[in-house]
């Protein structure tokens, strides 16, 4: 470099001046939050976590950044909670059937009737973020694409509520459901699932009214049932020390940020699920829809089934959120 003529060597310096002034500006205060997600970048559920993060960012004018680590191909979802109790990870998005293990009443989540923002109108919410502050050192600040209903995709049709002689794929959602109506439940990860369809391994799945087509399934299945039960209760939660450490100001608008996703993912949601359906309809696939006494004994059993897996595990507390979900 000494060897360099000046001429030369003041020309480095310009164009590295100037490249510098192109550079984005960094906040004299910049937190940087690392984040994980249970389902890959590319899915509905990311994306919509994506209007929550960059509402952050924009608000904050690049004060909070959010840092992605990556999906399941990171860490396992189920590994996410400990991950994030931890400090591994500063803030997780994660359904609650995830961390049912360490908290059994993350369960009764998705038996919730209510609306996200309704939840926090009848003390839903608040009594979850205690809970989840007591027992898994996490805050929990809200939902994304709340309220979106589950549905049993078949192979073959069904004549009535009845899955007796069925194998289908499930998680811990809603296996007590189909176990109580007479099904046999698969563990599959959903990676597995179109071969599993594909080879008649399973009969059929249960799946949110989103993100069917997203994984091609509609290619191997024939029906879908109505009415939808439960509701997906996919949580955005903050590593507890994360959160105490960080300003009030900052606190204040990430929880602010939060609450107005929440409704904007609902909404944005349930117009999904509305086109998703139209779309699997074009493709093929026929509505099987259970009315009156079917239907009533059908989400009965949806819910009941569901309940009496929290209040086995939980009488007190499992007792109190019922009570508090009640419509």
């Amino acid at each position: 470099m000494n060897g360099m003529p000046l001429m030369f060597r003041n020309m480095l310096y310009c164009l590295a001046l100037a490249a510098a002034c192109l550079l984005p500006a960094t906040p004299a205060h910049c937190t940087r939050l690392k984040a994980v997600t249970f389902a890959a970048t590319n899915t509905v559920w990311v994306r919509q976590f994506h209007l929550f993060t960059e509402a952050v960012q924009r608000d904050s004018k690049g004060e909070t950044r959010f840092q992605f680590v990556g999906g399941p191909e990171a860490i396992p979802p189920f590994e996410q909670i400990e991950a994030i109790k931890k400090g591994v990870v500063d803030v997780a998005l994660l359904p609650a059937a995830y961390f049912v293990a360490q908290m059994p009443e993350a369960d009764a989540m998705k038996l919730s009737h209510h609306s996200p923002m309704e939840e926090r109108k009848r003390g839903i919410f608040a009594f979850y973020r205690e809970l989840m502050e007591k027992h898994l050192n996490v805050v929990y600040l809200g939902k994304i694409a709340g309220g979106i209903k589950y549905h049993l995709y078949l192979r073959k049709p069904l004549q009535g509520p009845d899955l007796k002689g069925l194998k289908v794929r499930v998680t811990p959602i809603y296996e007590p459901f189909v176990r109580a109506l007479g099904g046999v439940g698969v563990t599959t990860a959903p990676g597995e699932v179109y071969v599993a369809l594909e080879r008649a391994i399973v009969d059929g799945f249960g799946w949110p009214s989103i993100g069917v087509h997203e994984m091609g399934w509609e290619e191997v299945v024939r029906y879908v049932i109505d009415p939808g039960f439960y509701q997906t209760d996919v949580c955005v939660l903050m590593n507890r020390k994360t959160w105490d450490g960080l300003p009030a100001s900052e606190r204040k608008l990430i929880a602010g940020a939060l609450e107005r996703a929440e409704r904007e993912t609902y909404d944005l949601s349930r117009k999904l699920a509305r086109q998703e359906r139209q779309l699997l309809i074009s493709r093929g696939i026929e509505v099987i829809e259970f009315k009156d006494s079917e239907k009533e004994f059908y989400l009965d059993t949806a819910y009941r089934a569901g309940w009496e897996k929290v209040i086995a595990k939980s009488p007190v507390i499992g007792g109190r959120l019922r009570k508090l979900m009640e419509r």
